[in-house]
């Protein structure tokens, strides 16, 4: 088998897998939550009835009242007759996709509830396929630059390529491993059923936060692949300059708390990304807005020689002092709690660096006059 063939097909299979881990285990979660709500509702009526048994038909009729449930009630006398007592829309006492439920009651009578499932389990197919589609479009992406790396320059380039291909993923494993955790924990906690209302809603919240975190955090992860993949970025002819100024009047409005002086050429052409420099220019100032205090002194400069050269500085805390200097390598992160705090996925200066890289510059992080960290970049003009 030759080696770009084994190449696609351990692509395809890793991709396949944490796929299916990721989006499997989301999609399950959703399903299994769905379903314990409806088992609380009808445990809920369960529950009214024992408290008074003699009197359970009303009591039941009561509790969906009162709790507003879509359900349906039947009562069943002890020769077989049922009664529909209260009807939900759509809902019959027998059929498919039910959630059946009979309380005994005195007298050798029953109720009978029943919950429909047509929604739920419609959902669940149709997230099913969804993460089917998914899977195969990231396959085809994935053979797509698995195929571009096999084409690129000599076997010491490509033992380069496979070996970074490796390293990112077993970098995104270790990222997407934490919210993944977080997820399992609080997917265990409600499938318990041991938590009281306020509590649960507390834990469905926190579900629900981690699940939008991950997506957040693959897609910086998907754009640092693409970052990584060559030949799959359109470049123009791009006035970096007027790219900064327009930003930096963005920031002005969104953070008028930060002081902002600039000193910019009139015009600074390069050849690149329009979409991938206008984030890095983002990154940099919202690490700035999220990361330092008011009144946190920025500084901007954009020079055009024979190189062009950006530097992104601020007066604030900057970061640990063994960071500077430091080449960023793989997923890097310098201050996770600061990451935990504002909600972000902690890879903003992993993009910047994937950006300028792809360039053609060099990033370099070091101590700012003002006191906190200045980002300092060079481009080549070509």
């Amino acid at each position: 088998m030759k080696n770009r063939t084994r190449q696609l097909i351990s692509t395809a299979l890793v991709t396949s897998i944490l796929s299916i881990l990721i989006g499997g285990f989301a999609v399950v979660s959703t399903y299994r939550s769905e379903i314990a709500i409806i088992d609380k509702r009808i445990n809920q009526i369960e529950s009214d009835v024992q408290v008074n048994p003699l009197d359970a038909v009303s009591i039941a009729l009561l509790s969906i009242e009162q709790n507003n449930l879509d359900l349906t009630l039947g009562f069943v006398t002890p020769s077989g007759e049922v009664t529909i007592l209260h009807k939900s829309i759509g809902t019959q006492l027998d059929g498919p996709d039910l959630r059946v439920r009979t309380i005994s009651i005195p007298e050798g009578e029953m109720l009978i509830i029943v919950a429909s499932l047509v929604d739920i389990n419609r959902s669940l197919d149709i997230n099913l396929w969804k993460l089917l589609i998914f899977i195969i479009f990231a396959n085809i992406l994935a053979s797509i630059a698995t195929s571009l790396l096999s084409r690129s320059g000599t076997a010491a380039q490509e033992r380069a390529q496979r070996e970074k291909m490796q390293e990112f993923l077993g970098d995104a494993a270790h990222e997407l491993r934490t919210p993944m955790t977080v997820v399992k924990g609080y997917a265990e906690l409600l499938k318990g059923k041991q938590l009281d209302p306020e509590r649960e809603r507390a834990a469905f919240d926190r579900l629900n936060s981690e699940l939008k975190r991950m997506d957040f955090l693959i897609g910086d992860l998907l754009m640092l692949a693409q970052l990584g993949e060559e030949g799959n970025i359109d470049f123009e002819s791009i006035d970096i300059a007027e790219l900064v100024r327009e930003n930096i009047s963005d920031f002005k409005e969104i953070a008028p708390t930060h002081p902002v002086t600039s000193r910019i050429d009139t015009s600074a052409v390069l050849i690149g990304s329009e979409k991938y420099l206008q984030r890095f220019i983002q990154n940099a100032l919202t690490n700035i807005r999220l990361h330092t205090p008011a009144s946190t002194l920025v500084r901007v400069s954009v020079s055009d020689d024979k190189q062009i050269t950006i530097i992104i500085e601020d007066s604030g805390p900057g970061l640990p002092p063994e960071s500077y200097g430091e080449k960023i390598r793989g997923l890097k992160r310098f201050d996770r709690s600061r990451s935990r705090d504002t909600g972000g996925t902690g890879l903003g200066m992993s993009i910047m660096n994937a950006v300028i890289e792809r360039h053609k510059g060099t990033f370099t992080l070091r101590k700012s006059e003002l006191g906190g960290l200045a980002i300092e970049v060079h481009l080549p003009h070509a």
